[in-house]
């Protein structure tokens, strides 16, 4: 195809980015790409959509990396901004973000950390912001954030609760999945086994997912061997620090995801990616999602750590657990 451009237009750098982005084919625009941002021990997640919204899913424990990965990919305004607990490595990056963009619409549990002020500024900040709409998402719920992608909500504190423990904490976590042409992608925050085993009496087969957001940064607390036969998932990512204080991730986690037969990859390598194609009539249904890179991590990267330095799994039996408490009460589906 031939394009020529009257002389007095043809130096005019917009309008030729405008009419090369006429060329690129649709497919293109119909991918779903997931990046696991590199925020160093915390979480940020950025979407990109089919339709082309664009969503971030907490930014980490400082707003200087989320930025900077945002403009990089040119990013001005975010459709769908989310919280998933309040602790620091989760929400603190999302201040710089509320600052420095235009965010539409944020997501937020209704959970209290009684220790933490940061989270409440972010959920003023979101008060403010012009034109932005904040949701309490409830389990069950359907988010409408493309039409064709099916993003729903499997664990919320979407009622009031003031809590201090930091296993509560985590257990509030908004988990989210989405679907799209054939492939799941389960977003996990923090939450920890008991939310895990929860979540299999609830939600049944609608968990299986080929792509898993590994549990609270690679943990021995999360992601257990029957979670994971009822995720099956073919792709395993956990943001993670490198040499951080927790020894994130465990061994035993790293022992049980490698058991499930998931090929995994850390964000102590850089941000990792993956795009689902858009649905293709005459390839092999569904898709393998394409991973950017090659950074599949082998079996010596992991590690093991002292006891002292991390929560003694058994422990968690004890807890009272407001999430749990809610996600029986409310009605949810598959």
């Amino acid at each position: 195809m031939n394009i020529t451009l009257p002389a007095r237009t043809r130096n005019l750098p917009g309008l030729a980015a405008f009419l090369a982005l006429l060329l690129v084919p649709a497919s293109l625009w119909a991918q779903l790409k997931v990046s696991f941002i590199d925020v160093g021990q915390g979480d940020a997640i950025y979407i990109e959509f089919p339709n082309g919204k664009k969503a971030l899913i907490d930014g980490g424990n400082s707003g200087v990396l989320v930025d900077n990965f945002l403009k990089s990919k040119g990013v001005t305004r975010l459709d769908y901004v989310a919280l998933t607990h309040p602790h620091s490595d989760h929400y603190r990056g999302l201040k710089k973000v509320f600052t420095n963009y235009q965010v539409d619409n944020y997501y937020d549990t209704k959970a209290e950390n009684r220790d933490a002020a940061g989270d409440n500024n972010l959920r003023e900040l979101a008060a403010v912001e012009p034109g932005c709409k904040t949701h309490y998402p409830k389990p069950g719920e359907i988010l409408n954030w493309d039409n064709n992608v099916t993003v729903k909500v499997f664990n919320a504190c979407w009622q009031p609760v003031v809590m201090h423990e930091n296993d509560e904490t985590n257990n509030c976590s908004l988990v989210i999945r989405l679907y799209y042409n054939g492939n799941g992608v389960l977003l996990t925050g923090d939450a920890n086994s008991e939310i895990e085993g929860d979540l299999l009496s609830h939600f049944k087969s609608g968990l299986q997912s080929n792509i898993l957001k590994v549990g609270h940064h690679g943990s021995r607390t999360s992601t257990n061997d029957a979670f994971l036969a009822r995720v099956r998932p073919d792709y395993a990512f956990i943001s993670v620090g490198l040499n951080n204080k927790y020894g994130h991730p465990h061994k035993e986690a790293m022992d049980r995801l490698r058991n499930a037969g998931a090929k995994i990859y850390l964000t102590t390598a850089g941000t990792q990616s993956f795009t689902i194609p858009a649905p293709d009539k005459n390839a092999p249904w569904p898709p393998k999602p394409i991973i950017s890179g090659d950074n599949e991590v082998n079996s010596s990267e992991a590690r093991s750590v002292a006891a002292d330095l991390t929560w003694d799994p058994a422990e968690l039996d004890a807890l009272s657990a407001p999430a749990l408490d809610q996600l029986k009460t409310q009605a949810v589906s598959e």
